[in-house]
């Protein structure tokens, strides 16, 4: 059976329609651990700024008051860069559990709210410790990522240190971070489609981790599809984000209201952006259906006769 792009985009909405409980789940999911982690910023800047005007200022806009902030309470940023770190390495920790229970959730097709819960729970348990394996089998590929960003970034230095103006600032870096981010998108498809991999044939072939990965890399190198269905999803996204970046220029957001807004608005953006990564996933899924089995791990038991 052939899976087409337009089957791909076509199982993505299906998904979205049909798991929309599951979709608000994960939302809150993610956005309570934002909320903690902004509340904890929140918390060290304003001991370190609420009494001091220039900092008002730099977040006005002035960017030499910013600056000087900065310096003024360096460690306080220290804290601030500690705490996003955590928060990073505490959701990569919970992505693997909620990534495997949407892919879980997303192949087996569950009717029901108890039934859905109780898939999205069993796979996310079930494929928790292959997906922190899988993670270990990409870092070669996010090496070669990082190079390729850091390599890109010291050739565009030297124009991006020349820039008079935006947009001789925004070309140089755009096209210094194109090879790394091309790559990068290659990378987390591969895994991805690992992903999708280890869930499906988890309980009837129980494939290796390294041979999966490997599988993959294959597959979606012959598969220009599946590189352009993830990129569809990406350019969405980065359509979303300029879109709510364009619909908030030039709002003061100032006060309580303000603050309430603003919230509310960038948790609709986020809650797009989670409902097109979740219909990226349901169209890997679909395409995934297609794959060939990998060979099933047989254990041989040999009984010793004394």
């Amino acid at each position: 059976m052939r899976i087409g792009l337009g089957d791909m985009l076509s199982a993505g909405a299906r998904s979205l329609s049909r798991y929309t409980g599951t979709l608000l789940s994960v939302f809150v999911v993610q956005t309570l651990v934002a909320t903690a982690c902004m509340f904890a910023m929140a918390l060290v800047l304003s001991q370190a700024f609420s009494h001091l005007p220039i900092f008002d200022e730099g977040v006005d806009g002035d960017l030499v008051s910013l600056v000087e902030s900065y310096f003024y309470a360096r460690p306080s940023f220290t804290a601030i860069f500690g705490l996003m770190f955590g928060a990073v390495v505490m959701w990569e920790l919970v992505s693997w559990f909620v990534v495997g229970g949407l892919y879980g959730v997303l192949a087996q097709r569950p009717e029901g709210r108890s039934d859905t819960a109780r898939c999205f729970g069993a796979s996310g348990a079930s494929t928790y410790l292959a997906y922190a394996r899988l993670s270990l089998c990409s870092l070669p590929a996010m090496a070669v990522v990082l190079f390729a960003i850091s390599t890109g970034l010291g050739l565009a230095m030297a124009h991006i240190e020349r820039a008079l103006s935006a947009w001789d600032l925004l070309g140089p870096l755009f096209i210094g971070l194109l090879p790394g981010m091309l790559l990068l998108h290659v990378a987390w498809t591969i895994t991805d489609y690992a992903r999708v991999e280890l869930t499906l044939r988890h309980d009837t072939h129980d494939p290796g981790v390294i041979a999966t990965y490997l599988r993959s890399v294959s597959y979606v190198l012959r598969r220009p599809v599946t590189l352009v269905h993830g990129a569809i999803g990406w350019a969405c996204v980065v359509l979303v984000t300029i879109a709510y970046m364009w619909l908030a220029a030039g709002h003061s957001m100032y006060g309580a209201e303000g603050a309430v807004i603003l919230w509310v608005s960038r948790q609709c953006v986020s809650l797009l952006r989670t409902a097109i990564r979740v219909g990226v996933l349901a169209g890997q899924v679909e395409l995934g259906r297609t794959r060939p089995q990998p060979p099933r791990r047989v254990e041989a038991k040999v009984d010793i006769k004394a």
